[in-house]
């Protein structure tokens, strides 16, 4: 089940990518790939995490943010 720190939604849809190409994935460590993008973007027409996680009231607000 997707969960993004404590926040869960049983009924997330997620895609698996078994390969991707290219070098860059080779060279950098990582866990996987959120993807915070708009709704028109998603693939196969799945609603966004985040966009779930709105729309089921699990925020407080309509807003994340990015700390690098």
């Amino acid at each position: 089940c997707p969960q993004v720190a404590s926040l869960v939604d049983p009924n997330q849809l997620f895609g698996l990518s078994t390969a991707e190409p290219g070098q860059f994935f080779v060279n950098v460590r990582f866990d996987g790939i959120l993807g915070l993008g708009y709704p028109n973007l998603a693939a196969d027409g799945i609603t966004p995490v985040f966009d779930n996680l709105v729309n089921r009231s699990l925020l407080r607000e309509s807003l994340f943010s990015v700390y690098l």
